[in-house]
């Protein structure tokens, strides 16, 4: 029996949107860091405005009291907006990644039956290959790639992501030109966690923007139709454990 993959085009346009809309989401979402040195120094002022002191109470160590709590608040802020960027982009990841395995799902469950529990990225990987597509070959792959050893940084740190990505992109790693301090000294090694320090990755907007950009053209790449047969899927299947049935 024959099987099919069929990209079938308006599904892969619903695709496609959802992909864009997360850029819409996070132009949205970003204005409430917008200007995160006001708010700062608002915090700051109320503290000084507000602080319950006595004729025994030096105006300067109030005012020292509230800069440093200012400067805390300041600190907390560039952390959350540097997490909200990088967090858009693992959601970016794992929406495409998803999009492939519920598309894989819903086109084998026509020929078998299978725990649908056990549909991984790996397993999506190897079926589009039995149906002549695979997706390392297609243009989109290298920046994808790269999204997905950035993602596995973001959430584990250091590891084998982490040295992948070092290598494709070195200057995630960097501190930007206008850091006196630390130069060719490795961020994430420094700083350590990724989600505590906003200068363990550095990582920007136009990053985020290329990484959407890929995933979208990754659709485009798919051919209409791609076939294989029941008997090849299932005989690769069972090597790894892959408890598919012939209907």
């Amino acid at each position: 029996m024959k099987t099919q993959l069929y990209f079938y085009e308006p599904l892969i346009r619903e695709y496609q949107k959802a992909l864009s809309l997360i850029e819409d989401y996070y132009r949205r979402t970003m204005v409430v860091f917008s200007d995160i040195d006001e708010e700062a120094n608002k915090y700051a002022d109320e503290i000084y405005q507000n602080y319950p002191a006595t004729e025994h109470t030096d105006p300067a160590d109030i005012a020292e009291l509230a800069q440093n709590r200012a400067l805390e608040r300041y600190e907390a802020l560039s952390i959350m907006k540097s997490n909200h960027l990088r967090m858009t982009i693992s959601m970016l990841y794992h929406m495409w990644e998803q999009q492939l395995i519920k598309f894989t799902i819903y086109e084998l469950q026509h020929y078998f039956k299978f725990n649908k529990m056990e549909m991984s990225f790996g397993n999506v990987q190897k079926i589009f290959r039995l149906h002549g597509v695979d997706i390392e070959k297609t243009e989109s792959w290298a920046k994808i790639r790269e999204l997905k050893f950035l993602v596995n940084t973001v959430k584990h740190g250091e590891g084998e992501s982490a040295d992948k990505l070092r290598r494709i992109r070195p200057d995630f790693f960097r501190l930007p030109d206008t850091f006196e301090i630390g130069q060719g000294t490795d961020t994430l090694k420094l700083y350590g966690s990724v989600l505590l320090d906003d200068y363990s990755l550095q990582v920007y907007e136009k990053d985020l923007y290329g990484y959407i950009e890929a995933t979208k053209n990754f659709w485009d790449e798919m051919p209409e139709r791609a076939y294989s047969d029941t008997d090849r899927i299932i005989t690769e299947f069972e090597k790894h454990r892959g408890r598919m049935e012939d209907n």
